[in-house]
């Protein structure tokens, strides 16, 4: 199926094609057919678009004419007439190179505007000096007649004539008569290579600010373009090299759920009715969100590997290269600073405020590490005048990574506050990023700052992700077109065939890792500790694998694996690292600075780890030569300075070492009781880890945690509140539900968790809200069991219990000295119900209005008003003339009426109350329940003396339906005119999901202390109801 095409995937495909044609250019010009340097330069542009243009020729072609604006179209105008081909286009375009000086032109511009020389020499490495010579051979001989150039990236050869410069930026300088361009600097100055490819040092003071920002920016591009994760193919385990994977090549638009603005000021109302509007809980393109022309202050939140810091480096890399992916922010100039790096050498300790000049010192030191001290001495005052009167993009990552200690995260959000502020609003935006659990406290909010919660990858994400992957992956790995796409439809099937899978491919850091394990193994591990697994091996093979290095002659030879080197088993390597990660996890669990990133190791410790593998003529450098120049599950991250490459390896590895000792379950559980947050990923995987002995090992581990039901237990501390909800996500990361059934002894666990997490939601007292709702969510997906929350399992139908509301008068509205009332709730005044009627002892849920979905509701009239059925077909919005509600219809055509609003994500959560309903699903859903019931002969169940009890009513005198106004409202106030459901005491957290941290509906049922008198909950906070 064809893939999209511009000039960034172009680009990035070149640089593809050099590094598989990088092990061996002299046969690649053999297989071609080509017999110089410089027409295997224009090969390498033009093959790429030729594979494009089969697939599709619209974006191929868009391409060509947009990289050969203002030269000409004599190249395009022979594309479309089939003059290449594949086969023989390399030939033909080193022949009209030589030959044809009116196409000169257009390939000069063309090899210059993609960068293609930087590719290559990139990828050929020391094999660059040889291909270098021979080119500038060949450019003597043509006599001047053709310009090879970078777009200003690295080195320009040939006739240079100012005035006819080709470059992308412009910004070259003169050297001794001659052209050059920056591309760095050190401490002896800047760094500029001329036109013969010399390199030479120059003073900051002979280089333009603009040609400094230039340098700035290609440098920045550089490091932002590749993941961070590259391809390990198996036929380069001996001898060949790591080949990263262009980020542009597969960066995948990423999706924010729709921005949660505060409303300081104007209360709980005004949220809820934008949300109401359809303005909140929606996915919207990320990028579509940080271009908003009313918003330009913003905190992007994302859980570990959702892709905040590739989409920071993705937006940097398309802005400094000015690609048109970034269109609707072109123009801005970006800054990105790693806050981590900002609060370590720019805020001292224990600092009384932060300060906007706390990130310009930052800046400043970021330009000095790209272009020498003397080059950020020049450029820095340009640069900050610039931003301080025109604007520019500010990219600040990793809020999450800056410790709490000494004031040092206060100090940066004031810092970053201040800059904000500093800033012209019209003109410039300000990005930060951060794990939720960082700005989850009030005290950290940045005033003025949208919220933009990352989304995870939906199903057409995923498919475009491996697509692209795939497409980048297929020169490194040899395979052609057809190969390429066939192995990426294999997995796609494969996310499709194994749901568990596709739940873990939702997170793009884990979805990389299993398509770089898939490339290379063909392995699809089911269960994250399967996966990690894999992946700890696949790293470990980085260091394990022999490689081609320059020995001390300058002559190729091969560099053995770690293990060899060491002479001892890989097992020993392992035990190692598994000893290093639980000593530094358990160090960082005890220090001060518990943040979510690996801990730093110092060299001193990871020697000290591997002291008993060291043989006595092995000097300890060696060991840590590996660590600085192979990146595998310990990567450099400062002189000196090592770190696990993401902390869940850090955790899997720390849960590896427990499991290798004789008491794992024990030495777990004690972990887990003193300190459950931070051993939580480690116990979870260490069940995962204990499951590939069998699923006997796994459960031992659980009941060792958890013995005894809560009724059997006199004192339950918070610490064992916490341990039954671990416990309850491992049996979810298990999928325990679906292995437990038939087995007796499977079974007792389950019923046993179950119990406590559902003790736990009717235990007010026990745990913060937050805690209570993530355990509510646990039971949901192993099967809430209280009555009245799920389903039937008997009928399949919803089991609702129903709670009796007694005939007689009661007061309707709010008092007059009721200042949080609306004026159209006043003044409060008797209202008589003649008749008793019943309302569901809890709102509505995922599980129960699922029934509905899954009986063709939506695709049966019968059920359904008039109006509403013309609703549901998308006849009814023409007739509607209130604007708002235009707007509001607007947003869910037809064709997204055939189920709930954000269906896909509730059904994760069947115990929380059903949400994104129309008034006409609500009646649509009691109509049909009303004829269900009856069919079925069901059994009334009511809420009586606190239990449940059941009623035989003939099924015809019941009728099911939405309560009216003032139904609704005598359940809520009573007889006596109540101003909150369980009395007229004021709300807290502890009543009701209103103004919370939790920022999602709850599963219901939680807030006991929040019911009615008659034991209705969630009639106040959580979910607005019909």
């Amino acid at each position: 199926m064809p893939t999209s095409f511009d000039e960034t995937t172009w680009r990035s495909r070149i640089a593809a094609w050099w590094r598989e044609t990088a092990r061996d250019p002299a046969g690649t010009m053999r297989r071609l057919g080509v017999r110089t340097a410089y027409g295997l330069l224009t090969a390498s542009a033009w093959l790429p678009l030729l594979a494009a243009y089969a697939d599709d020729p619209g974006p191929a072609v868009a391409a060509l004419a947009g990289v050969l604006s203002g030269v000409g179209t004599n190249l395009l105008s022979n594309l479309v007439q089939g003059a290449y081909e594949r086969a023989t286009a390399p030939q033909r375009a080193e022949q009209e190179v030589a030959e044809r000086p009116d196409l000169r032109a257009e390939y000069q511009q063309m090899l210059a505007r993609l960068e293609v020389l930087a590719a290559a020499q990139d990828a050929l490495g020391e094999r660059w000096t040889d291909f270098e010579a021979r080119l500038r051979e060949e450019l003597a001989w043509m006599g001047g007649q053709l310009r090879v150039e970078t777009g200003g990236a690295a080195v320009v050869f040939g006739d240079v004539v100012a005035d006819e410069f080709v470059g992308r930026d412009k910004t070259v300088i003169t050297v001794r008569g001659e052209r050059a361009v920056v591309i760095g600097g050190d401490a002896h100055g800047l760094i500029a290579v001329t036109g013969d490819g010399s390199r030479v040092y120059v003073s900051p003071d002979q280089v333009s600010p603009e040609a400094l920002l230039a340098a700035y920016l290609r440098a920045l591009a550089r490091e932002c373009q590749r993941l961070p994760l590259g391809v390990v193919a198996p036929r380069f385990l001996q001898t060949g090299p790591e080949t990263p994977v262009p980020l542009p090549e597969v960066y995948v638009d990423l999706d924010v759920v729709a921005p949660v603005r505060e409303e300081r000021g104007k209360g709980e109302r005004v949220f809820i009715a934008r949300l109401a509007r359809g303005e909140g809980g929606e996915r919207v393109p990320l990028l579509e969100a940080v271009a908003h022309p009313e918003v330009t202050r913003f905190v992007l939140l994302g859980d570990p590997g959702s892709g905040k810091t590739t989409f920071v480096n993705y937006l940097a890399y398309t802005l400094a290269v000015g690609a048109q992916q970034a269109a609707p922010l072109q123009g801005m100039f970006p800054v990105r600073l790693v806050l981590r790096e900002v609060a370590a050498r720019c805020i001292q300790p224990g600092a009384a405020e932060g300060q906007a000049r706390m990130l310009w010192d930052a800046l400043r030191t970021d330009l000095a590490a790209r272009l020498g001290e003397g080059g950020a001495e020049r450029l820095f005052p340009y640069l900050q005048r610039r931003l301080l009167e025109e604007g520019g993009l500010i990219l600040l990552d990793g809020l999450d990574e800056v410790p709490e200690a000494e004031r040092r995260r206060k100090c940066l959000l004031e810092a970053v506050a201040d800059l904000a502020g500093a800033l012209p609003p019209d003109r410039s935006r300000v990005l930060v990023t951060a794990r939720p659990y960082a700005y989850d406290r009030r005290e950290w909010r940045l005033p003025g700052f949208e919220v933009l919660l990352l989304a995870d990858f939906d199903e057409g994400q995923v498919e475009r992700f491996v697509e692209r992957w795939y497409q980048a992956v297929r020169p490194v790995m040899g395979w052609d077109e057809p190969t390429a796409r066939g192995r990426g439809e294999r997995l796609l099937a494969a996310l499709e065939e194994r749901p568990r899978l596709a739940a873990l491919a939702a997170r793009p850091l884990l979805l990389t890792l299993m398509a770089t394990l898939h490339t290379s193994w063909g392995q699809l591990p089911e269960d994250r500790a399967d996966l990690y697994e894999e992946m700890v091996k696949l790293l470990l093979s980085r260091w394990q694998r022999a490689r081609e290095v320059k020995g001390p002659d300058g002559k190729p030879m091969v560099e053995p694996g770690i293990a060899q080197v060491l002479n001892v088993e890989e097992s020993r390597v392992r035990s190692a690292l598994h000893r290093l990660a639980f000593r530094v996890h358990e160090r960082q669990g005890t220090g001060a600075e518990r943040r979510e990133e690996p801990a730093d190791i110092g060299r001193e410790e990871v020697l000290g780890i591997f002291a008993s593998l060291l043989p006595e003529d092995l000097h300890p450098q060696v060991v840590l030569n590996y660590l600085e120049t192979r990146a595998g599950l310990l990567v450099a991250r400062a002189p000196g300075v090592y770190a696990f490459p993401h902390r869940s390896f850090q955790e899997y590895l720390a849960a590896c070492h427990l499991a290798d000792g004789p008491d794992f379950a024990e030495q777990l559980r004690e972990r887990v009781l003193d300190d459950p947050a931070w051993w939580r990923e480690v116990f979870l995987l260490g069940v995962g880890k204990a499951r590939q002995g069998g699923l006997g090992s796994a459960i031992q581990v659980l009941n060792t945690l958890l013995p005894e039901g809560p009724e059997e237990v006199a004192e339950r501390p918070d610490p064992q509140w916490r341990a039954a909800v671990l416990a309850g996500q491992a049996l979810v990361d298990l999928h325990f539900p679906e292995v437990a059934e038939g087995k007796p002894h499977f079974e007792a666990v389950l019923k046993r968790v179950r119990r406590w997490l559902a003790a736990l939601l009717e235990t007010p007292e026990a745990l913060a809200p937050r805690e209570r709702a993530e355990a509510g969510d646990v039971l949901g997906k192993l099967g809430d069991p209280r009555p009245g929350v799920g389903t039937d399992p008997k009928t399949g139908l919803p089991d609702i219990i129903w709670v009796e509301i007694p005939p007689g008068p009661f007061l309707m509205g709010s008092a007059e000295d009721d200042r949080e009332a609306d004026d159209d709730e006043k003044p409060q005044h008797p209202v008589d119900i003649p008749y008793c009627y019943w309302m569901a002892r809890y709102p509505v849920t995922v599980a129960q209005y699922g029934c509905f979905v899954e009986a063709d509701g939506y695709e049966e009239p019968r059920w359904w008003t008039e109006t509403g059925w013309a609703w549901r077909r998308g006849k009814w919005d023409s007739t509607v003339e209130e604007e708002l509600l235009r707007d509001w219809l607007a947003r869910r055509p037809a064709d997204l009426r055939g189920r709930p609003m954000w269906w896909g994500e509730q059904q994760e959560y069947p115990n929380r109350p059903v949400v994104g309903v129309s008034w006409f699903e609500a009646l649509a859903y009691c109509n049909w329940l009303r004829e269900r019931l009856e069919v079925s002969g069901f059994g009334f169940q009511v809420w009586r003396d606190g239990q449940p009890e059941t009623l035989n009513p003939k099924p015809e005198t019941i009728l099911v339906r939405l309560p009216t106004e003032a139904e609704w409202e005598k359940a809520a106030r009573g007889a006596a005119g109540r101003r909150y459901p369980w009395g007229n005491e004021g709300w807290d957290p502890q009543r009701a999901n209103i103004e919370s941290d939790i920022h999602h509906p709850t599963p219901v049922g939680m807030y006991p202390l929040g019911a009615t008198p008659s034991g209705l909950y969630d009639l106040a906070g959580n979910v607005w109801e019909w």
